[in-house]
């Protein structure tokens, strides 16, 4: 593990988020955006508040020790959403967000419930094996890029931040994937399949109801009225 980039590590992405926090929060108050001057100011904040002591140590470490190894993913969706609430802007659109979760969700199956299949292959074993799990992340990578998918982006991120050792784990998989954002990353996704599935059910009832309350309408049969016989000449 190179040792400085897991120490910028933290404190540059821990300084983002509570930057983008304190913007987003700012103007949502205000109800409108926040200017350069204010920004800059709570990036200042934001540089300080790494410092604040808890206990025998400052916020930083704490989050650290906390936290050591959040996963690239978890910190693009995070990073996302508040830049999307910040500036209207997106990063990362619903379709690369998707395949973000089931990524996450996934893979942290695959991952964390391997103990509970008894004698069943051991993922996370060749997350220490560099070669398999680097080859399974890059060819994901590349096939999200390909499509056109900026999750792949933030795969080859992963793949670099492990590169250069940016977090304590010497394991691959932890670049891509963490127990916080495998648990979110299923909520997430078993929250939008429910209110999927009861949409549907609802759309579906209101079609019957509709096509109940209006039904066919049937004209009355008419009567068979008989023919006048021609008048005799």
């Amino acid at each position: 593990m190179n040792h400085l980039p897991s120490t910028l590590l933290h404190p540059i992405a821990l300084t983002g988020v509570i930057w983008l926090t304190l913007n987003w929060a700012t103007a949502r108050m205000r109800g409108r955006p926040i200017g350069p001057r204010l920004q800059a100011a709570w990036g200042l904040v934001s540089v300080g508040l790494l410092f604040v002591p808890i206990g025998s140590v400052s916020l930083g470490r704490w989050v650290e020790s906390f936290y050591p190894n959040p996963s690239l993913v978890g910190m693009a969706l995070v990073l996302t959403l508040l830049w999307r609430n910040l500036t209207q802007r997106e990063l990362l659109r619903p379709a690369d967000l998707r395949a973000l979760l089931t990524i996450a969700a996934v893979g942290g199956s695959l991952l964390y419930l391997n103990p509970l299949w008894g004698r069943a292959v051991d993922f996370y074993y060749f997350g220490w094996r560099n070669g398999p799990a680097i080859w399974t992340i890059t060819a994901l990578a590349l096939f999200l890029l390909a499509v056109g998918n900026r999750a792949g982006v933030v795969l080859t991120a992963a793949l670099a931040a492990f590169a250069v050792g940016a977090l304590e784990s010497n394991n691959a998989w932890d670049y891509v994937v963490d127990p916080l954002i495998w648990l979110v990353s299923l909520g997430t996704l078993g929250l939008q399949t429910a209110t999927a599935i009861r949409r549907r059910w609802t759309e579906d009832g209101t079609r019957k109801a509709s096509a109940e309350a209006t039904g066919e309408r049937r004209t009355e049969p008419v009567a068979n009225v008989p023919r006048s016989a021609p008048a005799d000449l």
